[in-house]
């Protein structure tokens, strides 16, 4: 099961700058994009049990939203803001580290599932999905590449958002 996370439009203006700015920096033409956390369990419980991993273990409740199967997709309107699901020519980007890769994050949150519901999955490993409406799928994955991923240990895929 992967578990999304992504900071709510009323807290995110930071970290989605910061993203923006990284990108354009890298010579992607764009005007807005979006960013998420992805917790990949491999366990074989309920939806109950990811439903309480998600609301009490991996997000801010003031702050953060979840869902169980992907973000609804980010609207980037005219000007950039985020106006509802839906986007037309946007992007998705999830970076992963290499299965070969220790993954120091999913293990402390492997340690902290233990801790909340007395036993452990299988594997967690931790990603990252970034969202941006731009020129195309060879632009945005050369940015990635460049600005948020290194290739010896993190692996990238990219998909089109579907209205």
């Amino acid at each position: 099961m992967i578990i999304e996370v992504w900071t709510k439009d009323k807290y995110s203006g930071s970290e989605e700058a910061g993203l923006l700015a990284r990108l354009t920096r890298a010579g992607l033409d764009i005007k807005t994009a979006r960013l998420s956390r992805l917790y990949k369990i491999e366990a074989p419980w309920t939806k109950k049990d990811f439903d309480r991993l998600a609301a009490e273990l991996l997000t801010d409740k003031i702050t953060e939203h979840y869902s169980l199967s992907k973000r609804p997709a980010p609207h980037f309107g005219r000007f950039g803001k985020s106006a509802g699901p839906g986007v037309k020519g946007g992007w998705r980007a999830e970076v992963w580290l290499k299965n070969s890769a220790t993954d120091v994050i999913g293990e402390s949150v492997k340690e902290a599932i233990h801790d909340m519901l007395g036993r452990s999955p299988a594997n967690v490993r931790f990603g990252r999905a970034y969202y941006t409406a731009c020129g195309g799928e060879a632009k945005l994955r050369a940015a990635v590449a460049k600005t948020l991923m290194n290739e010896v240990v993190n692996v990238c895929g990219i998909t089109r958002i579907k209205d």
